[in-house]
């Protein structure tokens, strides 16, 4: 069976997060095991009950600034996930979906891949400056996929980082069909 690993940061309600919940039964319904790794957040939210319900793992860990000296299991799980990202991905996960550029930023260097895509839930003028904060590392490996959810963040991207840079592969995925 294959297995993805769906990294994000909150399981709580908005977009992302019905983004994640539709991911994961897209995932199911496909016969493809999916998992879920939260970064540097361990409230319980209102997603956690539903994906226990559907038997979905979920982990909530750091993967960088391991910092738990005070809580010893919690730095021991956080070291062996950065190292089961940084040096391992491909042998546990067939790919790896990053929800929201904000996390792509975060996990860039740490979660090693061959199959990394990166769901884009914003847009520019959600930015105090109309532009996106996201290091161009983020758009420079053909490796990458960028799925946008509108065509407006393609536009945005290639205005911003230059069409000359982006060797990652820019997606459509409409998820809302007016």
């Amino acid at each position: 069976m294959d297995k993805i690993l769906i990294i994000s940061n909150r399981l709580s309600i908005g977009g992302a997060e019905k983004l994640l919940y539709e991911l994961i039964r897209f995932a199911q319904a496909n016969k493809i095991e999916p998992e879920v790794l939260i970064l540097d957040n361990y409230a319980t939210e209102y997603y956690d009950d539903i994906l226990k319900q559907m038997n979905v793992k979920v982990t909530r860990s750091r993967i960088k600034n391991i910092t738990h000296f005070r809580a010893p299991v919690k730095m021991l799980r956080s070291v062996i996930w950065s190292l089961k990202l940084k040096f391992f991905a491909d042998k546990f996960y067939n790919s790896i979906h990053t929800l929201g550029l904000y996390n792509a930023d975060k996990v860039l260097d740490t979660v090693v891949h061959k199959k990394r895509f990166f769901w884009h839930v914003n847009n520019s003028v959600q930015f105090v400056d109309g532009g996106y904060p996201y290091q161009r590392e983020v758009f420079g490996d053909e490796k990458n996929t960028i799925v946008c959810i509108n065509s407006y963040q393609i536009t945005e991207i290639q205005q911003q980082y230059g069409t000359d840079y982006i060797k990652a592969k820019l997606s459509l995925f409409k998820l809302f069909i007016a």
